[in-house]
């Protein structure tokens, strides 16, 4: 899906299959690469796609950020966010053929909102999505940054009474895409998952996770309303880039930094979320775009960021017990150490018809073999047919058999 720009360099758009590329999707695709740790391809041709796009201005509002190729040249977060954090992640230094990554974090710090949230850019009204992915960009550059401290505070006051986040402070209604963008954000800036606020927006998307769906019900694309801004060269307009939200893996990556993520309910919604992302991928490795016939990137990135999470899960905790098979490792939480290990297993094992009657039998089958014997020994007595010596003598083979079943059950156990 790579192309080439006239301009210099190439990369990528966020419609996939669209051409000419964008900064934004350019430094997401090389982020998806990085994450699920391949190396990206056309990684230099693709810096010096961003390096001539990085804005060079005496003013320091507008002086190395990037725009969208729908923000008329001027400079955003959207943009400016997402090649910062690229750039940090893939450790890009300051070199003459890549962007300049010091002068893109001023930008950030430059545009912040007095708040300590950020909108597009300085003077518009601060977003919950934004924030985040200031923060994120700056957690990856610059972590010690004084404007961190300051979004993070900015996005703590953001959450509503119920533990979620709207997309905006002057909305009430919470979202799952912003409160699993606000978690992972809070989280990544060292704040304790455990902790009330965290651990209470943790609870709200817990419960009002759908996990049969990739997208959220009214919060499949975000547009803000048309802003009328006064510049040195008067008053102008601005409709902010909308935002695409894929919010069941933005919230499947939350829920990994969950305090009790192992536990049988955060667990179980972790399984049906990553049940739905693999089952929902297209055939061409891309995942469905419900608003148009375009392979969209914003479904490509989450998805593969939340499948890649699991490559940093802990599974043994303190106190579980690892038990070593072959071809298999199996770890047994000390909260079901008691369970036997078929019931452990059982929702791995193919579901056939009858399985029930036949692991019945396979439990039972010495049982079986008394009873049946027992059955058709009265038959004979009742009909003659035996004499009572002949069938004592023959009860001899059914009670050694379920001898030597309990003898199998307990060396099993």
């Amino acid at each position: 899906m790579y192309n080439e720009s006239p301009a210099g360099g190439g990369g990528w758009y966020h419609l996939l299959d669209t051409v000419p590329p964008g900064a934004t999707a350019t430094a997401v695709a090389l982020l998806t690469f990085h994450v699920a740790g391949e190396s990206p391809p056309h990684l230099e041709d693709a810096l010096n796609f961003l390096r001539v796009r990085q804005i060079k201005d005496e003013d320091p509002k507008v002086d190395g950020g990037w725009w969208t190729n729908t923000s008329k040249d001027k400079p955003v977060v959207e943009a400016t966010a997402w090649v910062v954090r690229c750039l940090a992640a893939l450790r890009c230094d300051d070199q003459p053929t890549t962007p300049d990554l010091s002068r893109a974090v001023s930008w950030l710090r430059n545009n912040q909102d007095r708040s300590g949230g950020w909108g597009s850019f300085h003077g518009c009204p601060p977003r919950v999505w934004l924030t985040c992915l200031a923060l994120r960009a700056l957690l990856e550059a610059a972590p010690q940054d004084p404007a961190v401290d300051k979004g993070v505070a900015w996005l703590i006051e953001q959450q509503l009474p119920s533990g979620g986040w709207a997309p905006e402070p002057r909305q009430n209604q919470a979202r799952v895409a912003h409160t699993a963008s606000a978690l992972t954000t809070l989280v990544k800036a060292g704040v304790d998952p455990a902790s009330e606020k965290v651990a209470k927006g943790f609870d709200w998307l817990l419960a009002n996770l759908d996990t049969s769906s990739l997208v959220e019900i009214g919060n499949r694309e975000e547009r803000s309303n048309v802003l009328f801004l006064r510049t040195d060269k008067g008053e102008e307009y601005w409709l902010p880039p909308s935002l695409t939200h894929y919010a069941l893996p933005v919230a499947t990556t939350a829920l990994m930094h969950h305090p009790r993520f192992q536990s049988i309910d955060v667990a179980g919604k972790l399984a049906q979320s990553f049940d739905t992302i693999v089952t929902e991928q297209c055939q061409d490795g891309s995942w469905p775009n419900s608003m148009s016939t375009h392979i969209t990137l914003w479904g490509v990135w989450p998805c593969v960021e939340a499948l890649a999470s699991l490559r940093s899960v802990r599974l043994a905790r303190a106190g579980d017990q690892i038990v070593w098979m072959e071809g298999a490792i199996v770890i047994r939480q000390k909260d079901g150490k008691n369970l036997p290990i078929e019931k452990v297993l059982r929702p791995l094992l193919p579901r056939r018809r009858w399985a029930g009657s036949l692991r019945w039998l396979r439990r039972h089958w010495a049982w079986v073999s008394l009873a049946l014997f027992v059955a058709g020994g009265a038959v004979g007595l009742a009909t003659r047919l035996i004499q009572l010596t002949e069938f004592a003598f023959g009860l001899i083979l059914p009670i050694v058999l379920l001898v030597l079943q309990r003898f199998i059950d307990r060396k099993r156990q």
